[in-house]
């Protein structure tokens, strides 16, 4: 039996697990597409936005989505939904104080915020640029750290011994 049978999900878990559902999907999504056409053209892009980035083309960010955004949120959802304790993840529950489900939602809420810094740095908001979607992930990443370090959530993904 998991810790999560044993405990009583708070509203907050089932947001994060919606929040990291939409960016696995979308993650996984366009993050394929990156990889498929690393020109950018399916994305309606071209690599000239990338000068002066240490990238030519898009790949190295297709893999980045696909496993940042695709496959992470996709553990943080199990993790969050079932709370499982391995072994092999003792050291990373051990420095947070909380099961490994709550450090890979933290992370990916940070990992939104840092990508997005570090695009808009690079590159800016070019003309045509999706400015929106820029906006959006970074509210999304925000919600998720928010969402993360309320009381209710840390109470349920904190370890039990």
């Amino acid at each position: 039996m998991t810790e999560a049978a044993t405990k009583s999900r708070p509203a907050a878990i089932y947001l994060l697990i919606a929040l990291e559902a939409v960016l696995a999907f979308l993650g996984l999504f366009s993050g394929s597409q990156f990889l498929i056409d690393p020109s950018g053209g399916t994305h309606d892009m071209d690599t000239s936005i990338l000068e002066g980035t240490p990238v030519g083309d898009f790949a190295l960010v297709g893999v980045l989505f696909v496993t940042a955004y695709g496959i992470l949120p996709i553990l943080a959802i199990f993790g969050l939904w079932k709370l499982p304790r391995w072994r092999w993840t003792d050291a990373v529950n051990k420095w947070t104080g909380q099961n490994w489900a709550w450090t890979a939602t933290a992370a990916t809420g940070v990992i939104l915020i840092v990508w997005i810094v570090v695009e808009v740095m690079y590159i800016g908001s070019p003309d045509g640029f999706p400015r929106f979607l820029q906006v959006m992930m970074s509210l999304d990443g925000i919600v998720i750290l928010a969402l993360a370090f309320l009381p209710r959530v840390r109470a349920f993904t904190k370890l039990s011994d």
